[in-house]
């Protein structure tokens, strides 16, 4: 087993120990963000490796498809989740906008290190400013839904 393949485990041991921060009064609407924003990203992830936008080189179920299973289909569904349940929607304008800035500048540092020290993900024709705003749309477009399904003004 190499590195990349422990960090994947490790990945995944943080992404279940953090559903235990998911109040039980939250589960359900947790479930409902994790669901939408799998289509979502998983839809998105697999389009931009058939366009060969970036790859995968070390990931999961490498020879069903080549987006990383971890990222798409788990870990990203439940940040949007937290980000949904955590969402200050009721705080002023700023308030909303400096917490959707910091989900996206985290998870955009935080692939950019992956992508330059590990082989979970290499960029192509892709740039940190790509993963940003995909992270951004993708966030927000969770957040209208999310706010559409459960009525909250």
């Amino acid at each position: 087993m190499n590195i990349d393949q422990m960090l994947l485990y490790c990945l995944y041991a943080i992404t279940i120990i953090s559903l235990a921060y998911i109040p039980r009064d939250k589960w359900r609407e947790a479930s409902i963000a994790f669901s939408f924003q799998q289509c979502v990203a998983w839809f998105l992830g697999l389009l931009a490796v058939q366009l060969g936008l970036l790859q995968y080189p070390v990931r999961e179920l490498a020879s069903v498809n080549g987006t990383s299973f971890l990222f798409e289909f788990v870990m990203y569904p439940i940040i949007g989740s937290f980000f949904c349940i955590y969402y200050p929607f009721k705080k002023q304008m700023r308030i909303r906008v400096l917490y959707l800035v910091s989900f996206c500048t985290i998870l955009t540092i935080l692939e950019v290190i992956f992508e330059k020290n590990t082989n979970l993900v290499h960029y192509i024709y892709w740039d940190w400013y790509v993963t940003w705003s995909t992270v951004g749309a993708t966030l927000m477009l969770l957040w209208r839904f999310y706010k559409w399904y459960f009525k909250l003004g």
